[in-house]
């Protein structure tokens, strides 16, 4: 299955807020939530939101999932730092791109190196003291007031570049959108 290039406001409108996928809002006078959910419906709501605001497909979600199991740890806390730690969603946490998708065609349009060498896949994923590198020409305006500062990221400006470094690993703690971690993993539990 390919990325979701359908209705964002109908997924948003069902999942809840979702800053990753898109910055639009609605007001809830339309009852989509209504609905009693199952067991099964509550596991798959969640494996939704994580999978739409990270921009992943399904196939890629469960290749991280499994990646997560092999590693020591909490196996929740590591799918989501390796989530957090993709190309695409560091350039989102940065504030200068609006969406996940944003940063994903950036990235594949060739404004992005990392250690200056040119990088044209979003899912690529970042490694601590790595310096990613962004041309200004491929950033339509900044707004200054829109850069955050991430504790794991270091932003410097140049005249031409914009260089962020990865210096820690992301914080589990400060996601912005709510998410059960252990409702994802118990509905990859046979796979």
């Amino acid at each position: 299955m390919a990325r979701y290039r359908g209705s964002r406001v109908k997924i948003i409108r069902r999942l809840g807020m979702l800053p990753g996928f898109t910055k639009k809002s609605v007001n809830k006078k339309f009852g989509y939530n209504s609905k009693k959910l199952s067991q099964y419906g509550f596991h798959l709501q969640e494996k939704q939101k994580l999978r739409y605001n990270y921009g992943v497909t399904e196939h890629e979600l469960i290749k991280y999932v499994k990646k997560a199991r092999k590693k020591s740890g909490n196996t929740g806390n590591v799918l989501l730092q390796s989530l957090e730690m993709r190309l695409d969603n560091i350039l989102y946490k940065t504030g200068l791109i609006s969406t996940v998708s944003c940063a994903r065609q950036l990235i594949s349009h060739g404004h992005v190196y990392i250690n200056d060498k040119k990088i044209t896949v979003p899912g690529f994923s970042c490694n601590l003291f790595q310096k990613i590198t962004i041309k200004k020409s491929g950033l339509k305006v900044i707004n200054k007031n829109s850069i955050t500062n991430p504790s794991h990221l270091l932003i410097e400006e140049n005249s031409n570049y914009i260089t962020i470094t990865v210096t820690n690993n992301p914080d589990i703690q400060v996601l912005d959108f709510s998410i059960n971690v252990l409702l994802v993993l118990e509905y990859y539990s046979g796979k």
